[in-house]
């Protein structure tokens, strides 16, 4: 009985767990500080920052994991477009989180405490097959809701703020 209960806990656990090392899926998070600044975060399967930094620069352009590290700012950086109220909004100070899920941070300076509309792209991972990441934007005041940027779409979506909702 409690092998089969094991068993069961691992069929529904396992899946879960295998999906947030999937190279195809990714997250984008702009999150509002509590001082009204704003970052941006990204994370997916380390093997998916591999995947893109060796497409865009080559297989053998690193010799540690602190220029790994560097490419992958580099790559985030060039991907990545946000717009807010058609003025464009630079990724600064980026950081590197590296492990199986890999995470990446950047300071979003420019984000005026009202807006009426953000654009986001983010084809960090369009090289990869079916790749799709899933888009949440937290901003004090408006409704949190989830999209997905993927190739339908081509890796991008415009929103305007009305009555609290994106």
């Amino acid at each position: 009985m409690i092998k089969m209960i094991k068993y069961i806990l691992l069929c529904i656990i396992f899946p879960s767990l295998l999906s947030a090392h999937q190279a195809d899926i990714s997250s984008t998070m702009i999150v509002e500080r509590n001082d009204g600044t704003y970052m941006v975060e990204l994370r997916t399967a380390l093997t998916a920052f591999e995947y893109a930094v060796h497409a865009h620069y080559g297989e053998f352009t690193y010799d540690s994991p602190e220029a790994f590290k560097n490419l992958v700012v580099k790559h985030v950086t060039e991907n990545i477009s946000i717009y807010v109220d058609d003025n464009y909004i630079s990724l600064e100070n980026g950081t590197v989180k590296l492990g199986h899920e890999t995470y990446v941070f950047f300071e979003l300076n420019g984000i005026p405490k009202s807006f009426e509309s953000i654009s986001i792209q983010n084809s960090s991972f369009k090289d990869i097959h079916r790749n799709q990441s899933a888009l949440i934007i937290l901003k004090k005041g408006v409704v949190k809701e989830q999209f997905v940027l993927s190739e339908k779409n081509d890796h991008q979506i415009s929103f305007q703020i009305f009555n609290s909702k994106f």
